[in-house]
């Protein structure tokens, strides 16, 4: 039976976490909160499960000294990136394998070398692996863009798209302080207004997705468009005043030379704002060449909220993961990198 930690419990962590729990080969060893008010709950109670003796902790050094065979980290990497990657390399110098969600997670490297460098110490210190995934980033462009490649004769021009309604996101943190809905286009505050941290949202996607089709990066840029609502709106993550911030996209365009490269995020708070922009829900990936490729993907049905079942598809992209790390040599991962791999459903 393999020993799990769940670290962190926001949406797609409580996901997870329920997962862990009712899978029969995962034995859950400890669970790592950040609010005190969700410290010292039984971890069923906490996700509503039937209770399972594991009392959830907001001591970090507790949850790292325990003994495990691999964590589920699920942290705010956007906003505390330094803090989140200092847990990874913590956990994996103490010889557990993880297996990371969040953006600057899908390719440190291209961040910043001194990233993926910590992460590589610490896995030769613990004879450790990290594997960094989600959705979006993490999955669809860098998954399904290599697989599609196979079927072309040449390529001009790759676009890789999220379009998707945020209104019923409850994350007051990452919709207001990070990506910037409610403030005034011109306000700089939020950390999505510095279009360079946008672009390291996407560089990792649109390295993993380059080095998987053999071409070689020449330059990055990154971009943010915003519209405004002409009318109050509230959403699960608060209110958003008539004239604020109601929509935006942004992400990276990427030279390759013949080739060249899209990656975007284009999110609403009402399905009627930015009228001009791409409208159907769902991920896209369009080739431009010979011959000439779009696949549109939909997660979650037509009655199903389409955020909260991207957020489930990212917990399990992660717990399907599991096999292919604890088998892996020890070292830093992307989804080019690791062995190919698939859900094992288990009767239950």
């Amino acid at each position: 039976m393999t020993r799990v930690i769940q670290w962190a419990t926001g949406i797609t962590g409580m996901m997870s976490l329920r997962h862990v729990i009712g899978r029969p080969d995962l034995d859950l060893i400890a669970v790592r909160v950040y609010d005190p008010g969700k410290a010292g709950v039984d971890a069923g109670t906490l996700c509503g499960t039937a209770e399972t003796g594991v009392l959830t902790t907001d001591d970090r050094g507790a949850v790292i000294e325990s003994d495990a065979d691999i964590v589920l980290y699920m942290g705010k990497v956007e906003t505390d990136t330094e803090g989140c990657f200092a847990d990874v390399c913590d956990l994996l110098a103490s010889g557990k394998n993880v297996v990371a969600t969040g953006s600057r997670f899908i390719h440190p490297r291209s961040l910043h070398e001194s990233l993926a460098d910590g992460i590589e110490t610490a896995c030769r210190t613990g004879r450790s692996s990290f594997l960094g995934l989600g959705l979006y980033p993490g999955f669809f462009g860098e998954s399904l863009g290599p697989v599609l490649s196979r079927l072309t004769q040449k390529t001009d021009h790759i676009s890789v798209r999220e379009v998707l309604n945020y209104s019923t996101y409850a994350s007051h943190d990452l919709i207001f302080n990070a990506m910037g809905f409610g403030h005034a286009p011109e306000d700089t505050t939020p950390l999505l207004t510095n279009t360079d941290y946008a672009a390291s949202a996407w560089i990792g996607s649109a390295t993993v997705l380059a080095q998987s089709l053999g071409l070689q990066i020449q330059s990055v840029e990154g971009f943010r468009e915003v519209a405004t609502t002409p009318r109050a709106l509230t959403v699960a993550a608060g209110e958003i005043p008539a004239g604020t911030v109601g929509a935006m996209r942004f992400g990276v365009t990427v030279d390759c030379g013949e080739t060249t490269m899209s990656v975007e995020h284009l999110t609403r708070m009402a399905d009627d704002l930015a009228p001009d922009w791409p409208t159907e829900i769902g991920y896209e990936i369009t080739f431009e060449g010979e011959p000439n490729m779009r696949v549109h993907l939909v997660i979650g049905s037509h009655d199903e909220d389409h955020a909260e079942q991207g957020c489930l598809a990212t917990a399990m992209h992660a717990i399907n993961a599991i096999p292919a790390v604890l088998a892996a040599e020890p070292g830093l991962y992307d989804v080019s990198s690791i062995s190919p791999f698939v859900a094992h459903w288990t009767n239950r």
